[in-house]
């Protein structure tokens, strides 16, 4: 399988080449969504893309990980995720997968949240009326942002495993 370096390479690469892509067709993207809103949009994807890319990886799952070295200290919060999902299970499905972190992460973030209000005292609310459609169009982007690293990854998992099977293997 690849290295954690090569999945990085390649995220890399391939977001080089949407962002090539956005900028040659961005007289029609800026037409169709006009300029600040276009300028939103990139923004939120190329973020979103690099989170999925760096901090929260198909390879979450495992304790040595790339993406959870790049945690730092905060890595700690993500033991339980490695205990509930072995490698290139659940956490590798396209989609499902990125959904399961995410899921995780806000848990973890609720919780955090949670603690920080009682010792406070203070509560927050929140309601799902309070966002416009401009940012659930843009959460969708998002989503989309983090969830193009993670095809990739596997992509090039399932690659590699089908090179690793020929009878002569080409060097990579």
């Amino acid at each position: 399988m690849p290295s954690g370096k090569t999945h990085a390479r390649l995220d890399f690469v391939v977001l080089l080449i949407l962002l090539g892509a956005a900028f040659s067709a961005r007289t029609t993207l800026v037409a169709y969504f006009g300029y600040k809103e276009f300028v939103a949009i990139a923004k939120v994807f190329v973020v979103s893309y690099m989170l999925g890319s760096l901090l929260l990886s198909p390879d979450m799952d495992l304790n040595a990980s790339g993406p959870m070295k790049n945690w730092g200290v905060l890595r700690f919060l993500w033991r339980p995720y490695t205990a509930m999902f072995k490698h290139r299970g659940l956490s590798h499905v396209p989609v499902f997968g990125t959904m399961t972190r995410i899921c995780y992460l806000f848990l973890v973030a609720f919780a955090v949240g949670e603690g920080v209000q009682a010792v406070l005292g203070r509560r927050w609310e929140f309601s799902w009326e309070s966002i416009g459609n401009a940012d659930r169009g843009r959460a969708i982007w998002a989503l989309a942002g983090m969830v193009l690293p993670d095809l990739c990854h596997i992509c090039a998992d399932r690659a590699f495993g089908l090179i690793r099977k020929l009878p002569y293997r080409p060097k990579i």
